[in-house]
């Protein structure tokens, strides 16, 4: 859909009353085109803010507001977080590498009693000093 035939349908895609083919043209329209984007946002300030004629209530004009910000939100930016990005998770993974490296360094440093039999076998051969 052209702008030409954009602009003229946006007080009637305001107010709901444009057939549904007409309204979902306008809906992939106005996204993609900066022109009509703020032509629109300019006629729906001058309607909310205008001083002539009876003013809608707060409650409709929230709805409204909410109504043209979901149909106007991007589709793809909503994002899922894996669980390696919350902090939780890095704290844990954190801690179990800590708790790890200190099993290791443990390990490697501390000097074992051999076991009895060993032991035994190694005074045989000294002569049981």
């Amino acid at each position: 859909m052209s702008c030409d035939t954009v602009a003229p349908g946006l007080v009637a895609y305001h107010f709901g009353t444009l057939p549904p083919e007409d309204r979902q043209a306008v809906e992939e329209h106005l996204p993609g085109c900066g022109r009509c984007l703020r032509e629109f946002i300019a006629l729906k300030r001058d309607l909310e803010t205008s001083e002539e004629g009876p003013l809608p209530s707060t409650q409709a004009r929230d709805r409204l507001r909410l109504a043209v910000a979901r149909e106007l939100r991007p589709r793809a930016v909503t994002r899922t977080w894996s669980r390696w990005e919350r902090p939780l998770a890095l704290g844990g993974a954190l801690a179990a590498l800590a708790a790890a490296l200190f099993v290791t360094h443990q390990a490697s440093v501390r000097q074992e009693v051999p076991p009895r039999a060993l032991s035994q076998v190694e005074q045989g051969r000294t002569g049981g000093r």
